[in-house]
């Protein structure tokens, strides 16, 4: 490896780069250590390579910087450029280059996916494509919105909600053939071509074709009528006034295009970073948006700062859009371009409009992008008040930039549980949350000796593993919570770690006080003003803890309940346990449940559902045996 220190060192570089090959492919430049600091493909390896090198004034200071710093340079061949755009990308994700434009936001946002594959498809909602021959569309930025579609669709266009093949199912016991939200095609009462009808109908709706769509059911409607066959014209009635009703309320949303299916990019540089706002369009339809930001030195190009954003998102994307409207030119849209339409297996164009409807939209989505920044700047200026004002009042150093907070949940000495979350910057550290089953304390309660072994737990960890240790801890307790959490940092030799716990603080002589913070040493509290940015911080902090402890805990209960209760059912072995957990919750749930219900889990037979009403007894007033 080359010391770019030396002049030895440098020849060793530059004579490397004299025996890159003239081909596609990509280099990485590596830094002494070994470290990758660098990217990047080319259609001429040597050629490009040696660019980087070249005494030029108009070389990018960014630039200027990393050739300081590489100490030797490695390439890979392949056989195109599109080939060379992936394997740069597929090595950016793994490597996180110091010098590449980095994605942070890399969220897979839910997909609506019908398994066409399938002679009876259903929908369901999915992260990533399996590459299973369905169809895929989206992305959908709210899960919600996108579960509540699918409850659409599956009432107006009578698609299957059950799962798995249909071969096994009968509709005589199926809960949504009874509420006529299913016709029957297992058990043949809807044929296969009426049910594809359907699933065709769900795309064009999905699609924004929902006026030719509703004026061939208005048709069928008459049809139906004349015949005097009313039950079927009453079905097809409602089914179009559920769609206009639904393409009523996404009026609002419809974009000024010519429909399709397009991605609209905006972009505002700030502060060092690349802030995106992507609006997808699908069917002429606004589904939604999301902002994105990456590290983006203020000298790197706009185009480049696209490029790269462009690559990371859309390499885990499962749909892609006939059109990308991006709000400045990559030195290689055509490449992208090619890329993309080779995965879509059709065209996708990247384009870079200059005026136009098109120029408007991603005008519009550079302003958006704007007005998110600014919003996101205002949020982190009252966060950092926040930490400026829990500095302040704990007598702390420094703001304390990363937060762990700590709680115990029991119930009378039951399923005692643990948890921490972490907040960095005053925003929650999903990644740094934490969960903990109590392994000391069995029997009676002892929410002291339980703080004292999960703080223990999560400090020596941190300790052994070389992690980074938060600047305060919060525990949700008072002063005993406070001297078990203490003891426990002491042990781990950790005991100038920041520390502090929040209490309900409301007396007598203080009504109005609902929460005060106890510190090591101190015998009295420490008392914020309701409603100041520090003790607002920390109570979110407080709460969001707890939400989590309380879930671990219940879910532990859950499963508690339902393996007690339902272990000595004759015929409920383990998987079908577990199946009954996930569609009720617990066992009052299974208890409450109608034995058509039950028989919608899968496994769950008539024989099982006696066993377990003889066992356990239970079912809604007036259910009937089955």
């Amino acid at each position: 490896m080359a010391d770019p220190g030396n002049a030895g060192g440098r020849d060793a570089l530059r004579e490397a780069v004299r025996l890159l090959p003239e081909k596609p492919g990509i280099y990485v430049f590596k830094g002494a250590a070994g470290e990758v600091l660098y990217v990047g493909k080319a259609m001429r390896l040597r050629s490009r390579v040696r660019s980087y090198f070249a005494k030029r004034l108009d070389r990018g200071a960014w630039i200027a910087r990393m050739v300081e710093d590489i100490a030797s340079v490695e390439h890979v061949v392949t056989s195109n450029e599109v080939e060379a755009l992936i394997l740069e990308s597929n090595y950016v994700k793994r490597h996180k280059p110091k010098h590449n434009v980095l994605l942070r936001d890399d969220k897979h946002f839910p997909y609506l996916k019908l398994s066409t594959q399938e002679d009876y498809p259903r929908l369901s909602v999915v992260r990533r494509s399996a590459g299973d021959g369905a169809d895929y569309l989206g992305p959908f930025p709210s899960p919600g919105s996108l579960r509540r579609t699918i409850r659409f669709l599956q009432k107006a266009f009578h698609i299957r909600a059950c799962t798995g093949g249909i071969e096994d199912k009968t509709s005589k016991r199926c809960i949504y053939f009874q509420m006529g939200q299913c016709l029957g095609p297992c058990d043949g009462l809807q044929s296969r071509e009426d049910y594809r009808a359907g699933v065709k109908d769900a795309l064009d709706f999905l699609r924004g074709k929902t006026g030719g769509l509703v004026e061939r059911l208005r048709a069928e409607m008459e049809a139906e009528a004349e015949a005097l066959r009313f039950e079927a014209a009453a079905k097809l009635r409602d089914r179009i006034l559920d769609i206009e009703e639904v393409a009523e309320q996404q009026q609002q949303r419809v974009i000024a295009v010519q429909g399709g299916d397009q991605d609209i990019l905006g972009l505002h540089r700030e502060g060092g970073r690349a802030f995106f706002r992507m609006f997808f369009v699908r069917g002429g339809r606004l589904l939604g948006d999301q902002v994105f930001s990456l590290l983006a030195p203020q000298e790197l190009p706009d185009g480049e700062a696209v490029s790269g954003f462009v690559k990371q998102y859309y390499a885990s994307q499962a749909f892609l859009p006939a059109e990308v409207l991006l709000p400045a030119a990559p030195p290689d849209a055509e490449v992208i371009a090619r890329w993309l339409g080779g995965r879509k297996e059709r065209k996708v164009e990247v384009l870079f409009p200059r005026r136009g409807g098109k120029r408007r939209l991603v005008e519009m989505a550079c302003e958006n992008a704007a007005q998110a920044v600014e919003g996101q700047l205002a949020e982190a200026r009252k966060e950092q008040a926040g930490l400026g004002a829990v500095q302040e009042a704990l007598g702390l150093e420094a703001p304390p930039a990363l937060i762990e907070a700590f709680d115990i949940s029991n119930l009378h000495g039951s399923h005692i549980v643990g948890a921490s979350v972490a907040f960095r910057d005053g925003r929650p550290l999903k990644n740094g949350y934490r969960r903990y089953r109590v392994r000391s304390v069995a029997g009676e309660a002892d929410d002291f000796a339980s703080m004292r072994e999960v703080v223990l737990r999560r400090v020596e960890r941190l300790v052994n593993e070389g992690g980074e240790m938060p600047d305060l801890i919060l525990i949700d307790g008072g002063k005993g919570q406070l001297s078990a959490a203490a003891a426990a940092l002491e042990e781990a030799g950790s005991a100038d770690v920041g520390l502090c716990a929040i209490s309900k603080g409301r007396t007598a002589d203080n009504p109005g006080d609902q929460d005060v913070f106890y510190l090591p040493g101190r015998p009295e509290p420490v008392r914020m003003e309701e409603g100041s940015p520090g003790k607002l911080l920390l109570q979110r902090i407080r709460d969001e803890v707890h939400r989590f402890a309380l879930t671990y805990h219940r879910a532990r209960r859950s499963q508690g309940e339902l393996r007690s209760g339902l272990d000595d059912v004759p015929g409920l072995g383990p998987k079908r346990r577990r199946a009954l957990l996930r569609a009720f919750g617990s066992l009052r749930g299974v208890l409450d449940a109608a034995d058509a219900q039950l028989l919608q889990v899968e496994g769950i037979t008539p024989s099982v559902v006696a066993a377990l009403r003889e066992k356990l007894g239970g079912g809604p007033p007036g259910a009937d045996a089955p």
